[in-house]
């Protein structure tokens, strides 16, 4: 073969070495990216220390606990405390949070930041930042650490007993939001279990592997800071039952204030008798809790979506420049009549009638103690025990009832209480 025709052969071949060449580099320089950002994200992403509590006179685990969000038992595992009763004055204590608690552990000879991580399943970053040491810090034989609860686990945030752990979702909870409580048991008999926030109580359902989950809601007007859910169990053959509670972090929403002017012929209808009588008896509607969950997804809105907002879930209302007399218990879109209304979501519906505050309603059942409703419409498209599924026609927008203007009146209600319906649009809530 001749040189002239080796040539284009060696140049092919040339050209194949040095896009190898290049894209072994690009693959190298990836590689060194991603290593990069993954030791980057622990540090970012651990814990932070636990709050320190200065035990002052009259106080016990238990106030502590509700101050900081923790509970007794949490107090005690991270202080290596054996008898709640015995704390002194000036003692300084960690109270980590109920949700996330930690264990107390003695550093042994030879013990490094790296094996104590191995140990309990827990990565190193994690140790750093709870106890505040740096990068490669040496530890000293019997030097006290902070470290999570190995998991698998029995939350040292929980008294012994059947009820292995609590999860809440989400961790911290807006005002007028919706929470999921997962309850792990691990009984060797069957339990009869309750679940309660403050007058709220909520049904609980088996998910699985004998877990339990129920929703609270948390009131629009509920001070931010900590409520705290009571969780009562008892096994057959017991004459009594044993409660636990458990801290739910409650934010502020940042609802607004709006006073609300209402035509001389609409006035009447704040007769507080007439009110006062509606109410009690959509309370006894929306308060039903035997009936199964029906939803399987989230919710979808219940009219289109170019029809804005006209009034928050939570606005705090007073009418013809009166007191503040309570809050907007649902989320009001703005649309003309005649806009169609559809079901979020699969139930019954229980009620579907005019009504003298809420005008034309439709109220629905969605089972697991989930109620919505639909209120001021023009017309009414369904009956009473009729089934829906999402996106089926309930009726039109209109301005009947205690109305200023054409609009659609969305209320959702969990375990009777008032919750944003919004965030049933986002947040798939556990039916199963």
């Amino acid at each position: 073969m001749s040189t002239a025709l080796l040539a284009p052969q060696r140049q092919q071949t040339t050209a194949r070495t040095v896009l190898l060449w290049l894209q072994r580099g690009l693959a190298v320089l990836a590689l060194v990216c991603i290593a990069l950002a993954l030791a980057a994200r622990p540090a970012s992403a651990a814990p932070g220390p636990p709050p320190r509590h200065v035990v002052q006179p009259g106080d016990t685990l238990t106030t502590i606990a509700q101050q900081y969000g923790s509970s007794a038992d949490a107090i005690m595992a991270a202080n290596a405390l054996a008898d709640p009763d015995r704390i002194e004055v000036g003692q300084v204590l960690a109270a980590p949070a109920a949700s996330a608690p930690l264990l107390r552990v003695e550093a042994q000879p030879r013990d490094t930041i790296a094996s104590l991580a191995r140990r309990f399943h827990v990565q190193p970053a994690e140790v750093q930042a709870i106890n505040q040491l740096g990068p490669g810090q040496r530890l000293a034989p019997g030097q006290d650490l902070l470290l999570p609860a190995p998991p698998g686990q029995p939350s040292p945030a929980l008294p012994p007993g059947p009820i292995r752990n609590i999860t809440l979702t989400p961790n911290v909870v807006r005002q007028g939001e919706t929470a999921s409580v997962r309850i792990e048991i691990d009984a060797s008999q069957p339990l009869s279990l309750s679940l309660a926030l403050g007058p709220q109580t909520t049904p609980l359902r088996e998910v699985d592997n004998g877990a339990m989950v129920g929703l609270v809601v948390v009131h629009a007007l509920t001070e931010p800071g900590y409520v705290w859910l009571d969780l009562a169990w008892q096994a057959a053959g017991e004459s009594h039952s044993r409660t636990i509670r458990w801290p739910i972090q409650v934010v502020d929403a940042g609802y607004p204030t709006f006073d609300i002017v209402l035509p001389p012929d609409k006035g009447d209808l704040l007769a507080p008798d007439l009110v006062q009588a509606e109410l009690e008896r959509m309370t006894a509607l929306w308060s039903v809790q035997s009936t199964p969950p029906q939803w399987r997804r989230r919710f979808q809105r219940p009219i289109a979506d170019e029809f804005l907002t006209s009034a928050p879930f939570g606005q705090r209302r007073s009418y013809n420049g009166g007191p503040v007399s309570g809050f907007h218990a649902g989320q009001d879109f703005a649309a003309p009549e005649g806009v169609p209304v559809v079901a979020p979501a699969s139930g019954a519906v229980v009620l579907a009638e005019p009504l003298l505050v809420r005008g034309n309603a439709v109220l629905i059942d969605h089972g697991g103690g989930v109620f919505s409703g639909y209120w001021h419409l023009v017309d009414i498209a369904v009956s009473a025990g009729q089934p829906v599924q999402p996106g089926d026609l309930l009726g039109h927008v209109g301005t009947t009832g205690l109305s200023t203007g054409n609009h659609l009146h969305w209320e959702l209600r969990v375990n009777g209480f008032a919750a944003d319906p919004m965030q049933w649009l986002t947040t798939r809530f556990s039916s199963q």
